[in-house]
């Protein structure tokens, strides 16, 4: 598990999905994270908000076993921040990078 704070992609290295709307990077505050992208349209559609702390984790989807999917568990409080921080560790993304045989 890993806290997270949102932002929108402006980049054009990302495509916009069916609804036209680019995805959120998660920038890891505290624990371990193997990937921090979000859908956009699904970020939207569940009301969540740039620049709140929220409390994730990452799984992979059996449809689509090359992708690292982010999960956003819960917003963090203020109060909460600090104990979660003890509790989870210092900020590491942990990104695979896959390379092709030669």
């Amino acid at each position: 598990m890993f806290l997270a704070k949102f932002q929108q992609v402006t980049s054009d290295k990302f495509s916009a999905d069916k609804n036209n709307n680019k995805p959120f990077i998660g920038e890891v505050l505290a624990g371990s994270a193997t990937g921090t992208i979000y859908n956009g349209s699904m970020f939207i559609r569940e009301g969540l908000e740039t620049n709140k702390v929220y409390l994730c984790d990452n799984h992979v989807d059996e449809a689509y076993p090359d992708n690292v999917q982010t999960t956003i568990i819960s917003v963090v409080s203020l109060l909460e921040i600090k104990d979660l921080r003890d509790q989870l560790g210092s900020a590491k993304l942990n990104v695979a990078t896959s390379s092709s045989p030669e």
